[in-house]
Protein backbone atom coordinates (compact mmCIF):
# COMPACT_ATOMS: atom_id res chain seq x y z
CA UNK A 1 0.00 0.00 0.00
CA UNK A 2 0.88 3.36 -0.99
CA UNK A 3 1.96 5.23 2.08
CA UNK A 4 0.79 9.37 3.16
CA UNK A 5 1.86 11.40 5.98
CA UNK A 6 0.08 11.23 8.88
CA UNK A 7 -0.05 13.79 12.20
CA UNK A 8 -1.98 13.36 15.57
CA UNK A 9 -1.21 16.38 17.68
CA UNK A 10 -3.24 16.81 20.76
CA UNK A 11 -2.51 20.20 23.36
CA UNK A 12 0.24 18.47 24.26
CA UNK A 13 2.10 18.84 20.75
CA UNK A 14 2.35 16.52 17.81
CA UNK A 15 2.12 12.86 19.10
CA UNK A 16 2.59 11.11 15.83
CA UNK A 17 4.23 12.44 12.65
CA UNK A 18 5.04 10.22 10.01
CA UNK A 19 4.30 8.20 7.27
CA UNK A 20 1.30 5.53 7.22
CA UNK A 21 -0.31 3.51 4.96
CA UNK A 22 -3.70 3.11 7.10
CA UNK A 23 -5.47 5.09 10.04
CA UNK A 24 -9.01 3.72 11.21
CA UNK A 25 -11.45 5.34 13.88
CA UNK A 26 -14.94 6.43 14.16
CA UNK A 27 -16.26 9.47 12.38
CA UNK A 28 -19.16 11.30 12.66
CA UNK A 29 -21.07 8.97 11.14
CA UNK A 30 -19.37 5.98 11.92
CA UNK A 31 -16.34 3.72 11.33
CA UNK A 32 -14.12 5.01 8.68
CA UNK A 33 -10.69 4.25 6.82
CA UNK A 34 -7.97 6.56 5.28
CA UNK A 35 -5.64 5.26 3.06
CA UNK A 36 -3.45 7.33 0.56
CA UNK A 37 -5.48 8.95 -2.33
CA UNK A 38 -8.56 9.27 -0.08
CA UNK A 39 -10.94 11.87 -1.22
CA UNK A 40 -10.53 15.57 0.87
CA UNK A 41 -12.85 15.90 3.71
CA UNK A 42 -13.29 16.60 7.42
CA UNK A 43 -15.34 15.08 10.26
CA UNK A 44 -15.44 14.76 13.94
CA UNK A 45 -14.18 12.20 15.37
CA UNK A 46 -16.22 9.97 18.15
CA UNK A 47 -14.20 8.43 21.30
CA UNK A 48 -12.82 5.21 20.02
CA UNK A 49 -9.57 3.23 19.72
CA UNK A 50 -7.55 5.09 16.70
CA UNK A 51 -5.37 2.18 14.78
CA UNK A 52 -2.42 3.57 12.80
CA UNK A 53 -1.03 1.21 10.17
CA UNK A 54 2.65 1.79 8.93
CA UNK A 55 4.78 0.48 5.71
CA UNK A 56 6.49 -2.24 7.63
CA UNK A 57 2.86 -3.85 8.97
CA UNK A 58 3.14 -2.05 12.31
CA UNK A 59 0.24 -1.27 13.86
CA UNK A 60 0.32 1.65 16.33
CA UNK A 61 -3.28 2.26 18.60
CA UNK A 62 -4.37 4.74 21.02
CA UNK A 63 -7.86 6.23 22.41
CA UNK A 64 -9.20 9.09 21.83
CA UNK A 65 -12.27 10.90 23.39
CA UNK A 66 -12.94 13.55 20.44
CA UNK A 67 -10.96 15.21 17.23
CA UNK A 68 -11.42 16.45 14.27
CA UNK A 69 -10.27 14.05 10.70
CA UNK A 70 -8.79 16.38 8.43
CA UNK A 71 -7.83 14.39 4.80
CA UNK A 72 -5.99 16.73 2.53
CA UNK A 73 -4.28 15.65 -0.92
CA UNK A 74 -1.21 15.97 0.60
CA UNK A 75 -1.62 14.63 4.01
CA UNK A 76 -4.29 13.65 7.21
CA UNK A 77 -4.39 15.21 9.97
CA UNK A 78 -5.80 14.36 13.76
CA UNK A 79 -6.07 16.92 16.13
CA UNK A 80 -7.89 15.71 19.24
CA UNK A 81 -8.08 17.24 23.05
CA UNK A 82 -6.90 13.92 24.81
CA UNK A 83 -5.28 11.41 23.14
CA UNK A 84 -3.15 8.14 24.48
CA UNK A 85 -1.68 5.48 22.60
CA UNK A 86 -1.94 1.90 23.99
CA UNK A 87 0.96 0.33 25.72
Amino acid sequence: MKPFKLVISSPDGDLFRDNAVKISLRGYEGDLAVMAGHIPFVTPVKPCECVVEMENNILKKGNLKDGILTVSPTEVILLSGTFKWNE
